[in-house]
Parts: C-alpha cells; sequence; structure tokens
C-alpha cells in the first residue's frame, strides 16, 4: 500500500515534468508565420518570422497629406528588421543596425499563438481577459 507521502510525491514530480515539458516546448516551437490582429483593425502591426528573421512593419488606414499634396508616411521608422531569439516563452529582437527592441510574450490560448507585449503579458499573467486585438499567428 502505498504511503500519503508517496502519492503526494508522485503527483508533484507528474506536474514538475508536465510544466517543464511545456516550457521546453516553447523553447523549441517554431513562431514562424505573419502575427497580425485578430480583429479587424484599422491600425496596428505586422510582424513576420521567416529563417531566424523578422520584419516588423505598421499599418494605418488614415492618410495625411503635407501642403504641397504628398502624403505623409505614418510611420517613418518602419519597416524593421532583423533577427530574434526565443527565451522559454519571450522572444527578444534585435534590429539589423543592433538596436534592441521591446520584448514581446508567446502565449497559446485554446490553440492560437498570440505574441503579447510586456504590458499585455503582465496583465493576462495577473488574471485579466485577453486583450482586444491582440496579435495573433495566422495560419
Amino acid at each position: 500500500m502505498k504511503t500519503l507521502s508517496a502519492t503526494l510525491s508522485r503527483r508533484a514530480s507528474l506536474r514538475v515534468a508536465t510544466l517543464l515539458a511545456a516550457l521546453f516546448s516553447f523553447g523549441c516551437a517554431s513562431v514562424e508565420g505573419v502575427f497580425e490582429p485578430s480583429c479587424i483593425a484599422y491600425a496596428g502591426d505586422r510582424i513576420e518570422f521567416r529563417n531566424d528573421r523578422f520584419e516588423w512593419s505598421r499599418f494605418t488606414d488614415v492618410r495625411n497629406i503635407d501642403r504641397d499634396g504628398n502624403e505623409i508616411d505614418a510611420f517613418p521608422d518602419y519597416p524593421k528588421a532583423g533577427t530574434y531569439k526565443i527565451d522559454s516563452a519571450t522572444i527578444e529582437f534585435v534590429t539589423d543596425d543592433g538596436s534592441a527592441l521591446d520584448d514581446h510574450f508567446l502565449l497559446e490560448r485554446n490553440g492560437d499563438l498570440y505574441l503579447l507585449t510586456r504590458e499585455q503579458h503582465d496583465a493576462v499573467t495577473a488574471g485579466e481577459s485577453m486583450p482586444d486585438c491582440a496579435l495573433r499567428r495566422g495560419e
């Protein structure tokens, strides 16, 4: 007959093994693909991951025109491109000119993979609901 402590110890070991497997699988998971807003959006970010590189662009349906009738670029610093590194569920971006961008965080929900900002990630892990229009990997 098993003792109570042996049963509890086995359950704790299974939980730890499950947690480690989940963390390991995120570290090895491919994020290749395109992350775009998970809703109909008129402005936002689009991040594509391909061949260990990223391209981050921004979009909007707003058009501003200067006095001469020329369109003004809404996002003159974009697109940004470079390499990325996955550390557990954190994605670290480094642009081609060597600049580090804000980290983002992977989160899987209902079979979908999301890419969250630090603020979004902190809110969700604190128990808040998923943010509206969070970046989700397309099919």
